[in-house]
């Protein structure tokens, strides 16, 4: 098993690696790519091997750390099953890029967080045997109900990177101003920030708010190429407020990376003057409304559903948190107004929403059925409890 450990803000990332690391069902060998040693150990246990399981952390972010094992990847004599995470096309984390590399390695089986035919849609060629769907789901030895004497001093709490306008979509943006810029409003105690945390902390900070809310995940405009994207970014970099602008795969930034700590200081200094900025930076500035209006106004949506359930929403289920969301299918395993309460689009039903919010035997019993539906549902190691991760194939 192959993965990055290159942060540790993204819980995911570490829940699926305890899953196989805890599993009674593999002899299990995990690798940290990055390691100075990581491709020799990889070179050495691989004629061993019966399968490769790349996590979402190889192919997440980026290519970079897969990079260096194609070859001996490409040449092995197992079963390759490739995670895929940020199956959306940005700036920094191209699909386009991503295809590359599968088609290099050649995996055998390709996961996919999506539903299965727009994982197909994006990676079905690429894959020797077929494209599998599964989601992530509820781990529970780090997501689990507080005692009853933790109080809920948040009412609605939200930790989440912001969406750029590259997505065409701004659902999750929207919904947190909206709370947040109408907390005195409606007397609610909301705490809304993009600055992630670790995952103890994020669980704690669940486990303090009442409720939380969110969105599907993903994009309602997903394509093969990034043709929109690398678009949107030629456009954003001629409009940018400094005189000079960084790509994200630019030389530039790959020898900013290896700087030493005096150097990057100078940079930043250029940065704050205004003379030099980063590309997602640029994309920062730019207004949603100009976005959608020049690049998706009239751009005809995909015949498969980009969107999905996410880790947060079983993280939220896990601390018995309510979750209010914009109606969705998440992956079809969660259902409007049974398991959280449903807000529409434009807003229209927000009296009802916090009415019931309000009423906490309504939402006790809503937090009570997705935490006892989700486990019915739901494969995880048997030494990990009763939770499990659901296969959509």
């Amino acid at each position: 098993m192959l993965h990055a450990a290159y942060t540790g803000l993204y819980s995911y990332f570490d829940d699926w690696l305890d899953a196989f690391n805890g599993s009674e069902n593999f002899d299990n060998i995990s690798i940290n790519v990055l390691h100075r040693d990581a491709k020799a150990q990889v070179a050495r246990e691989l004629p061993n091997t019966e399968l490769v399981i790349l996590l979402h952390s190889i192919l997440g972010d980026g290519t970079n750390y897969l990079e260096p094992l194609i070859p001996l990847l490409r040449d092995r004599r197992c079963i390759l099953l490739a995670f895929v995470g940020n199956e959306v096309n940005l700036p920094g984390t191209r699909i386009a890029d991503k295809r590359r590399v599968l088609t290099e390695i050649e995996p055998d089986l390709v996961a996919t967080q999506l539903p299965r035919d727009a994982g197909v849609f994006l990676f079905g060629d690429l894959a020797r045997l077929r494209v599998i769907a599964i989601t992530h789901a509820l781990n529970p030895l780090s997501f689990s109900p507080p005692s009853t004497s933790v109080a809920r001093k948040i009412d609605i709490g939200v930790r989440a990177a912001r969406y750029l306008p590259h997505l065409g979509d701004d659902d999750r943006n929207r919904i947190h101003d909206y709370f947040e810029r109408n907390a005195q409003r409606y007397g609610l105690r909301v705490d809304v920030s993009d600055q992630r945390l670790d995952r103890a902390s994020w669980a704690a900070f669940l486990m303090h708010s009442k409720g939380t809310v969110s969105t599907e995940a993903g994009s309602w405009y997903i394509e093969r190429d990034d043709r929109t994207v690398e678009a949107i970014r030629a456009w954003a970099n001629v409009r940018a407020s400094a005189r000079y602008v960084v790509g994200d795969h630019s030389m530039l930034n790959a020898m900013y990376k290896k700087l030493p700590a005096s150097m990057k200081s100078l940079v930043r200094q250029l940065k704050n003057a205004g003379i030099i900025q980063h590309e997602i930076t640029a994309a920062q500035e730019l207004s949603f409304a100009e976005v959608y209006q020049h690049f998706f106004s009239e751009y005809k949506l995909p015949d498969v559903y980009g969107k999905c359930i996410s880790s947060r929403h079983f993280d939220a289920i896990g601390t018995k948190t309510c979750q209010i969301m914009f109606r969705g299918r998440f992956n079809d395993i969660l259902v409007a107004d049974e398991h959280y309460i449903a807000l529409e689009q434009d807003f229209s039903n927000i009296d009802d929403v916090l009415m019931r919010f309000s009423d906490e035997t309504y939402v006790a019993g809503m937090v009570g059925r997705a935490y006892e539906f989700i486990p019915t549902t739901t494969v995880w190691p048997k030494s990990t409890g009763n939770s499990k991760m659901y296969v959509d194939d």
